[in-house]
Formats: C-alpha cells, sequence, structure tokens
C-alpha cells in the first residue's frame, strides 16, 4: 500500500494528542504540622522579630520526688515570722527567621497553556503555600532533638514499652493537658505496629490488660490521608512524618510524644512549643516587560521554640 492518508500527511489537522486542563499534584508529606502542634503569638507590626515569653520557675518543689524539694520556708510555726519566698522565671526565645520562594512565568506559558490565567495562578499559589509551610515544619521538628527527656535506644527498634514510657515521663513531670500527640518518623510507626503483632509471652499472659492498656487501634485512615494519622496508641494519635531529622550520625531517627495546643493546656502551660508570626504568608506578583514574565513571589516570616521542655519527650531509635 502507499499514499495513505495519516497523522503525518495531514499533520496541520490532527494533535498527536490531547492534554488535559488539568495539573495532578505530585506525592508529599502533608504540610501544616506545625501550626496544628504549636501555641501561636504574633509580632505582627511590632518592631522586632524576637519575642522573648516569661515561663513560670516553680518555687514549691518539683513534681514526683516525693516531696523532698518543697521548701522549707512553707512550713510555718506558731509566733515565727515567715521567710519570704521569691517569685523567678526563665524565658522562652521566639525568633522569626524568613521563609521565601520564588519563580518567573514566561507568557508563553499563560498564552499557550490549556490552564487559564486565573487556573495557574492559583495552582501556583497553592504550591508555594505548600512548600513554605513544610519549610517550616522541617524546623519545628528539628526542635525535638533540644528536648532534655529522651526515650529509646540508639541502633534498636522502637518498643512498645517505649511509647509507653514517654507518655509516662510526661504525667510524672507534671503536665496538666486534655491532649498528647506522638508525633514519629515513618520508620518509628512501621516499629511499633510490627512490636504490636509479634509474639509476646507477657501480652499472651495478660492479653485483655495490655489491650485495654495499650489501646492501639488504626486510623480512620491508617494514615493515609491529610491527617497523616495511622494508629491511636493509648488513645492518643500517632502521626507519621518524613520530616524529622536523624540523631547519632544518621544511624537513628528522631520523634518526639508532645503537649500539643488547644485552649486548656496553654492556660495550664502544658504546651510543648511556641511559634510566633512576623509576617503571615504573602503572594505578590510583579510584571517583568523586558524578559516577558511574571515574578510569582511568597514569602513569610516565623519562627519556633520549645515552650515547656518537661512536657515533651525526644524518641530516638534505629534508622531504617
Amino acid at each position: 500500500m502507499a499514499n495513505e492518508t495519516t497523522t503525518s500527511t495531514l499533520d496541520d489537522l490532527t494533535n498527536a494528542s490531547i492534554v488535559e486542563a488539568i495539573l495532578i499534584p505530585a506525592l508529599s508529606e502533608q504540610p501544616g504540622l506545625a501550626l496544628k502542634a504549636c501555641r501561636e503569638f504574633s509580632l505582627i507590626g511590632r518592631p522586632s522579630n524576637v519575642l522573648k515569653l516569661p515561663v513560670e520557675t516553680a518555687w514549691w518543689g518539683t513534681p514526683y520526688d516525693r516531696g523532698a524539694s518543697v521548701d522549707t520556708e512553707l512550713d510555718a510555726t506558731q509566733a515565727t515570722a515567715l521567710s519570704n519566698t521569691a517569685f523567678s522565671s526563665s524565658v522562652a526565645t521566639l525568633t522569626a527567621a524568613e521563609y521565601g520562594v520564588a519563580t518567573a512565568l514566561t507568557d508563553n506559558v499563560g498564552e499557550d497553556s490549556v490552564l487559564d490565567g486565573s487556573t495557574l495562578l492559583d495552582t501556583f499559589m497553592g504550591r508555594m503555600l505548600g512548600a513554605l509551610t513544610l519549610a517550616m515544619d522541617d524546623d519545628y521538628c528539628a526542635l525535638f532533638a533540644s528536648l532534655s527527656n529522651t526515650i529509646g535506644t540508639t541502633t534498636a527498634d522502637l518498643t512498645v514499652a517505649q511509647m509507653l514510657a514517654a507518655q509516662q515521663g510526661i504525667r510524672r513531670r507534671g503536665a496538666n493537658c486534655d491532649r498528647l500527640w506522638y508525633i514519629l518518623d515513618q520508620q518509628q510507626v512501621d516499629d511499633v505496629q510490627n512490636a504490636l503483632i509479634a509474639t509476646n509471652a507477657a501480652a499472651a499472659v495478660y492479653a485483655l490488660a495490655a489491650d485495654r492498656i495499650v489501646n492501639a487501634q488504626p486510623g480512620i485512615n491508617n494514615g493515609l490521608g491529610d491527617d497523616r494519622i495511622p494508629m491511636t496508641f493509648s488513645g492518643y494519635p500517632v502521626i507519621a512524618t518524613g520530616m524529622t531529622d536523624t540523631a547519632n550520625t544518621a544511624a537513628d531517627v528522631s520523634g518526639a510524644c508532645i503537649v500539643p495546643t488547644s485552649a486548656y493546656n496553654d492556660d495550664r502551660g502544658s504546651t510543648t512549643h511556641a511559634m510566633v508570626w512576623k509576617r503571615l504568608p504573602r503572594f505578590e506578583t510583579q510584571r517583568q516587560a523586558k524578559s516577558r514574565a511574571t515574578d510569582l513571589v511568597m514569602t513569610a516570616r516565623a519562627g519556633f521554640a520549645e515552650l515547656q521542655d518537661g512536657t515533651g519527650a525526644n524518641i530516638v531509635t534505629d534508622a531504617p
């Protein structure tokens, strides 16, 4: 056969493919962890990027020392003047750093794209906001290593007993809270799930009691949705993330058990971490005629710090 009429001979009339007017999102960590966990403060419109938060120092004793450190001046004797008790405080310092992302969108893209201009701008703006929020989450997760209370064994998998120890320590240190979160590396989540299904003599003997104490349940969507909660442990959500840092020259990963922000936790001084805004995320465009392009810029200024050390535990266990 010869002289067939094909898409090559009629290439001016036919397209090799049809491009659908969508942009399928890339796989990603889910942003917004820090915004949900931290107590928020604002420096917007105030003449500094550093905020100091006074934190009360207990003068009446230390939790779980069986009364050993209760000040002796609280013991009164008839007809004897009371001694003064000095009130004191420490300080948590929040310093706002700048985050930013920029891209140049050429005129040709806007003119030739199957997406109209407003849809294209909305898509870029959403992706930029997600990227900036992930950068903040990364800085937030870096705070886990500074928690002075550490659970876990280097180069060893996370265990059920260590999960319990993390929350038990927070209770013993005097936290008064209505919420608790585990924020774990993906490997740590896998480890504890594997530990829960492993054969164990103690669990076999005390099966019902152990089950009630551990109270492990699968998450609503097994951690595959926006909330990234594959399970709950002892009634508290376990959040899986890939934003945690490594430790011990990358031999381990570093998760945490923390008290997140809530009206109750903030009021009782139990919230583990805080964040401060100096500039909320701001999206701006600027036309560059010489380049035949439009600059798309999003920036923000925010900072993170530990607020109450005793209400958190750094969980350091074997890396994959």
